[in-house]
């Protein structure tokens, strides 16, 4: 997961190898991917330098990422159990993509797992849209919190009055979590909403309740 690890693809031209690791067809966050890119499209004398300055390959790039966030997709969609490995693995790595790849973003976000308080465990299973589906009537906010530990996060005394609400509230605990929730805005017309930071506004939601279990949605 080392962002200065050698990543990239094997390039050919014309089915001829031209060099391993060829970093400029895939972002940064996407560095786990691995395969081989074959172009008509390049010189056969192309350089490491004259890639960087290519405009065919800007274009190509963006058409990469596409395809590598549709797989991504089609994985998580399709083999939901493969899927959460495969978070496990690399979904700190994948976060950065939201802050670092605006023009992705709408693609990244559903790809996103979190643990949370509708959880029992400090696993990141949940996605954003499992939060939008169970939020609470009058509810307007995705809350969440970040610590240097799930577990921390779950036991924060700033989400005691969301929980006593049964309002669900994401826990996060990865080093790029902060870098990351702080480029975060909306999701399907909800904001976020740091229950550490600002003013705690729950106008509009339930009525307090005992926060004895970690439950926050009906069945």
């Amino acid at each position: 997961n080392q962002r200065d690890a050698a990543r990239g693809l094997k390039l050919h031209v014309k089915r001829v190898f031209i060099m391993d690791d060829a970093e400029q067809f895939l972002p940064l966050y996407l560095r786990f991917i691995k395969g081989v890119l074959d172009s008509s499209d390049l010189p056969l004398n192309v350089s490491r330098e004259l890639l960087q300055k290519d405009p065919e390959v800007e274009a190509m790039k963006s058409a990469l990422t596409k395809r590598a966030l549709d797989l991504v997709a089609r994985l998580a969609k399709d083999e939901p159990e493969k899927y959460a490995s495969f978070w496990r693995e690399f979904g700190a790595v994948v976060k950065e993509g939201v802050a670092e790849d605006y023009a992705s973003r709408e693609k990244l976000l559903p790809l996103l797992r979190f643990a949370s308080t509708h959880e029992p465990a400090d696993e990141d299973k949940v996605s954003l849209a499992d939060y939008v589906a169970r939020m609470q009537p009058g509810q307007q906010k995705i809350y969440y919190v970040v610590a240097e530990s799930r577990a921390a996060a779950r036991s924060s005394p700033f989400i005691e009055q969301l929980r006593a609400r049964k309002v669900e509230v994401l826990l996060l605990g990865d080093r790029v979590d902060p870098w990351i929730m702080g480029q975060l805005h909306e999701f399907e017309g909800k904001s976020f909403q740091d229950a550490v930071r600002g003013d705690l506004d729950l106008t509009g939601l339930p009525a307090s309740e005992s926060a004895g279990t970690d439950a926050t949605a009906p069945d």
